[in-house]
């Protein structure tokens, strides 16, 4: 978090083990994350390490914001406008052979990002859910168990990258690539798995659920 440890154990009432899980990536809760703000603290450099503009000291290196924090949606109503959260959705992308598709329901939980990361990727907010990669199948880019960003927007222009895929009812995260015939190349990062190709008369068949824009890392 960026934080001395010994500025929140006594005001906060925490041990240094608890402090040490939350700056390992552990959800804060929401009374503590109220405490903080009461205390004076920036709950935007409390949950991302990165501090607001009116708080930052001087300097000429902009830092690049990403997402750190699982958050309940309790505890993201004490997020700082700078900040916003993704929702959670209890649903699996398969990065194998697929897994069946099963309604999804959102969770308690969520990802925050910083509205800069945002704008910079010109994304919109409400189109984005939270998955989880299951498989072996697009490592070594994706690990199974890895979040997934995925913006849900319609899709206007296709471009080659990695997608959240409903193929015959199973749902995959592969990455695609258009063919010159008009069709489009399912491809694995894994050799172990081979390409699939859907001609151009199939692709009713083919629903891109969403494209993946983060998982750790930037796309």
């Amino acid at each position: 978090m960026g934080i001395l440890q010994k500025d929140l154990l006594e005001p906060v009432g925490v041990n240094k083990g608890t402090i040490i899980r939350w700056e390992s990536g552990s959800s804060i809760p929401s009374d503590k994350l109220a405490e903080f703000a009461k205390l004076g603290f920036d709950i935007s450099y409390v949950v991302t390490g990165v501090r607001t503009e009116s708080t930052k000291k001087d300097t000429s290196i902009e830092e690049e914001r990403t997402p750190v924090q699982h958050l309940s949606k309790k505890e993201a109503n004490f997020l700082p406008p700078n900040l916003f959260f993704v929702p959670v959705v209890d649903v699996e992308a398969s990065a194998g052979h697929g897994a069946m598709v099963i309604s999804e329901e959102y969770t308690d939980k969520s990802m925050v990002f910083d509205c800069q990361w945002l704008s910079k990727r010109n994304l919109n907010k409400s189109n984005l859910v939270v998955i989880t990669a299951k498989g072996d199948s697009m490592h070594p880019t994706i690990i199974s168990g890895e979040s997934l960003v995925v913006d849900t927007s319609p899709l206007d222009n296709f471009v080659d990258g990695i997608y959240v895929i409903d193929l015959d009812s199973h749902l995959l995260v592969k990455r695609l690539q258009r063919q010159f015939t008009g069709g489009i190349k399912i491809l694995s990062d894994n050799p172990a798995y081979e390409a699939q190709l859907v001609p151009q008369e199939s692709l009713d068949q083919l629903h891109i659920v969403g494209r993946v824009v983060w998982m750790g890392k930037d796309l």
